[in-house]
């Protein structure tokens, strides 16, 4: 009998120091604060430290490659950094937002703490969403290219472009980059690869065309898709606010506005890409530093010159049939991803306009047990803020909806959350995607 007393304590206490382990992973989303701005910090103690470190810290805080003459910009390898920076500054951003800002008001007006967690996260959304397709929208609005794709292609291969542009596509790839690293250090989701896939498609292309030098297409591809991402967000808000009738017009605004801007503007703009480059654009290598014409055989005998202009500005950089059809096939098939998601969000929808799920309406205390059950996307000192272990805490994200994922403290990426297959979870769906009551 004393034996057993003897060991037993011994076993509760081996117990519960595994319970407090914490893995790496966990480690990373709990101090994404402290980790982005150390990085930051130390960055610009290098920075103003020692002057003869400048020229290799400089590129973390400030674009590269400014050409007074013309008062442009152009790219190069330095840009990296830029990216590099931006991304781990998006990251604490994003969770001091979050954290310290949206969930506190949040938990003041009397939302509870998951919810509070959720109307942090969308708040977020919105707010980088929002902010970033109005800097888009500035530029395509103000370009030699508003209302008419065609000239889109007119004057490449020119490589100039402006600082505020550059800032703005640097930016929103480091936004992307920022998606990958999160969904491996968040749990993962039953749509992981999805995602994973979706961000290595997209980070690919707008890479690859800020090398070639379409930044145009990119700022009207950028529009078209971000739109959306700040209206479906928006809409969940006013859902946890208890503002049924103005959520209704939200989501329903969000789907209008998902179905014009993927489903009519960016095919029109797939089709010029067909139609008018070819027209547009001579087929043909050019002068990577002059963009003059060197040569009208567009297909030089190896595949090397389609990765030229990934390792040096001064290479030549190609147009041709191989050229155009890798861009518009990466794009196509963005949009078949689109499509896949809107039907899936079309065919809920109409079941609750119906009213054919109005028994699938829950009260809070339903969608509390409900968040409980899923996999935790809650950093542990939000967690441990509210007495919960991070096991009973999920972040409640939108399917289909977003291009990328947020970071650390799991706000999905740009609306494709996690979306559920089978028929079993049509009622956590009918939670996600829009307001819970029937119109």
């Amino acid at each position: 009998m004393s034996k057993e007393t003897s060991v037993a304590p011994e076993r509760h206490a081996y117990v519960g120091s595994r319970a407090k382990e914490t893995t790496f992973r966990e480690w990373v989303v709990a101090n994404q604060i402290g980790i982005s701005m150390t990085i930051l910090a130390m960055l610009l103690a290098l920075h103003n430290l020692y002057p003869s470190l400048r020229p290799y810290t400089q590129p973390f805080f400030q674009l590269s490659y400014y050409d007074a003459a013309s008062n442009s910009y152009v790219q190069g390898w330095d840009d990296v950094y830029f990216v590099f920076s931006a991304a781990v500054a998006l990251t604490g951003i994003r969770a001091i937002v979050i954290e310290w800002i949206i969930q506190p008001m949040a938990r003041s007006a009397g939302l509870k703490r998951k919810q509070a967690v959720r109307v942090a996260e969308q708040g977020w959304q919105a707010m980088y969403y929002s902010f970033i397709w109005g800097v888009g929208m500035y530029l395509w609005k103000n370009s030699y290219y508003w209302g008419d794709f065609a000239p889109i292609w007119s004057r490449w291969p020119a490589r100039s472009l402006s600082g505020l542009m550059k800032w703005y596509l640097l930016v929103e790839l480091a936004f992307l980059v920022q998606q990958i690293f999160v969904i491996h250090v968040e749990e993962r989701r039953k749509d992981h690869y999805q995602m994973l896939s979706h961000h290595i498609i997209t980070s690919t292309l707008l890479s690859s065309a800020y090398i070639y030098g379409f930044y145009n297409v990119s700022n009207v591809v950028l529009c078209l898709m971000d739109v959306v991402d700040f209206l479906l967000p928006s809409a969940k808000i006013l859902k946890y606010l208890k503002f049924e009738t103005a959520c209704n017009i939200g989501f329903g605004l969000f789907m209008t506005t998902w179905f014009i801007t993927r489903h009519i503007i960016y095919p029109a703009l797939c089709w010029s890409i067909y139609k008018n480059v070819p027209a547009q654009m001579s087929y043909g290598c050019y002068s990577g530093s002059t963009a003059e014409m060197i040569s009208d055989n567009g297909y030089p005998n190896t595949v090397a010159y389609l990765f030229g202009p990934y390792f040096n500005l001064e290479n030549p950089i190609c147009m041709n049939r191989t050229v155009k059809w890798t861009f518009l096939s990466l794009l196509l098939t963005l949009e078949g991803l689109s499509i896949v998601w809107f039907s899936m969000i079309v065919r809920v929808a109409y079941g609750v306009l119906c009213g054919g799920n109005a028994e699938d309406s829950r009260s809070d205390e339903e969608d509390e047990a409900e968040v409980e059950n899923q996999p935790s996307h809650v950093p542990v000192h939000l967690a441990a803020k509210d007495g919960a272990t991070p096991d009973t805490i999920a972040i409640d994200t939108a399917p289909g909806l977003d291009r990328r994922r947020s970071n650390g403290a799991s706000v999905r990426a740009r609306g494709r959350g996690r979306v559920p297959f089978d028929q079993s979870d049509r009622k956590a769906l009918l939670g996600r995607i829009g307001c819970e009551k029937p119109t």
